[in-house]
């Protein structure tokens, strides 16, 4: 039978898709009393679908395959003059790049409601797509059994500024999110959690403006 005629019965049988290359083996070749050519057996190779890993590996030395990192910031205090700051771009505890995370992303419409007397429901008008709302669960580890406070007391500054925060987030970019408002966050405590800290942050999506002076 033709190489193409099997080729096409197994795609089909298996509902194998034309994305997926189907290629020899030599595990199920048959006897060398018979040739590659006359009796072929195949096996189903899709490596090329298999994501790759970022290019660091996590505290425990494990591949990673999706981080955020918070970028280091700076704002200037009620008091005129005085600045304070938040991250850092080398590795220490003020490093603010998390492997443990999950992130998820929700968008919702803006539509006006206006009810009829005499109809039954609204009309609908809409008017565009809100902010992104994100939330961020992850956990800070430490090492050796020690509570990790250097690294819990950085992201608490990071939180606790009145600014967009920039991000890097392949997951978030793949939204077209690259700037985050912090609306709320949770640190709760496990029992005998003593080494850890799990956090909690919702956020929204925020577009930075830009704003371009003319002469009157």
């Amino acid at each position: 039978m033709p190489t193409g005629n099997v080729l096409n019965q197994v795609r089909q049988a298996f509902r194998i898709p034309d994305s997926i290359v189907i290629l020899a083996s030599d595990k199920f070749l048959p006897p060398k009393s018979v040739s590659k050519q006359s009796s072929p057996q195949f096996s189903i190779d899709n490596t090329s679908n298999i994501d790759d890993p970022l290019s660091y590996r996590s505290l425990l030395n494990t591949p990673v395959w999706t981080n955020i990192e918070f970028l280091p910031g700076q704002y200037e205090t009620n008091t005129p003059g005085v600045f304070r700051s938040f991250g850092s771009s080398v590795d220490g505890p003020d490093r603010l790049r998390y492997e443990a995370v999950i992130i998820t992303v929700a968008q919702a419409k803006n539509i006006v409601k206006t009810e009829i007397q005499g109809r039954n429901g609204t009309v609908k008008e809409y008017i565009g797509l809100g902010d992104y709302e994100v939330t961020i669960n992850g956990i800070i580890t430490g090492t050796n059994g020690k509570r990790p406070n250097d690294q819990i007391q950085a992201l608490q500054k990071m939180l606790d500024a009145p600014i967009p925060i920039e991000v890097a987030s392949a997951y978030l970019q793949g939204f077209g999110i690259n700037y985050l408002v912090v609306d709320s966050y949770e640190m709760g405590e496990d029992e005998g959690g003593y080494a850890y800290q799990k956090f909690s942050i919702s956020c929204l999506s925020d577009i930075q403006q830009e704003l371009q002076l003319s002469n009157l």
